[in-house]
């Protein structure tokens, strides 16, 4: 008996083809080599954030210790007793502030806002001498120099003040151990000393002195001017004749 057979579809498997073959290794490959730059990368960048950290805390120290010797300096001027010549001209008995941060240092691993607040107190000392020797040449002048004097207290009331508040960001943010200065509250002596003088000066500005009588007008204004107008025509009638003369 003879039987005819029929095959509907095959059993056996697919060919394959490139896409089969190739595809899944390109895809490890892929994988494979993103991972292996991400690691790379995570590796830079936390050798990169512990160098700019280990650089940070080295600054700090440095700085702390310098805005110390400014803090004593700033205190020195403004406790200064002054001291009179021998020509009863009063003069100061402390020099003048002064800090200055070397070029060596590497201030980009500081956030830019605390880079720009230290950076700036020189300029701050700057300033504040340009102000103090403006009042010297054209202020109160001698023997007593008031004004003089105040404002040099002031500007370094506020310099050292700012100084005392850079340093506890320092110790804050670093871990910087602050000098242990006892009983003496530099800070409280600056915000003391501030408050005192920006209170008079905001009395005096409130409350200004009266003009003396003999530097007020005893006539009208209009009426000087009037004189002045006609005291320049006759002048100018006096050349013209002077001249056809």
């Amino acid at each position: 008996m003879n039987f005819v057979n029929f095959t509907i579809g095959s059993t056996g498997s697919a060919p394959q083809t490139w896409l089969t073959t190739i595809l899944p290794g390109l895809t490890v490959a892929l994988v494979a080599g993103v991972v292996l730059f991400l690691l790379n990368w995570l590796r830079e960048w936390l050798t990169a954030r512990w160098n700019r950290k280990s650089e940070a805390e080295v600054l700090a120290f440095s700085l702390v210790t310098e805005f110390d010797r400014l803090v004593a300096a700033c205190s020195e001027v403004v406790d200064d007793p002054l001291h009179q010549d021998n020509h009863g001209v009063w003069e100061t008995t402390v020099k003048t502030p002064w800090i200055e941060f070397p070029d060596t240092w590497k201030w980009g691993s500081f956030p830019t806002k605390l880079q720009y607040r230290i950076r700036s107190i020189p300029n701050k000392i700057y300033l504040a001498n340009r102000s103090v020797s403006s009042l010297w040449q054209y202020g109160d002048g001698p023997p007593d120099y008031d004004d003089a004097f105040e404002e040099r207290v002031f500007r370094y009331a506020w310099i050292g003040l700012e100084a005392v508040l850079i340093n506890d960001t320092l110790a804050k943010e670093y871990g910087v151990p602050l000098l242990d200065r006892g009983d003496w509250d530099p800070e409280e002596r600056f915000k003391r000393e501030i408050e005192k003088i920006s209170k008079r000066r905001e009395d005096e500005k409130a409350h200004p002195w009266p003009q003396p009588d003999w530097m007020l007008p005893k006539v009208p204004i209009e009426e000087l001017r009037e004189r002045h107008g006609k005291l320049t025509v006759d002048l100018e009638a006096a050349r013209k004749n002077r001249r056809q003369a």
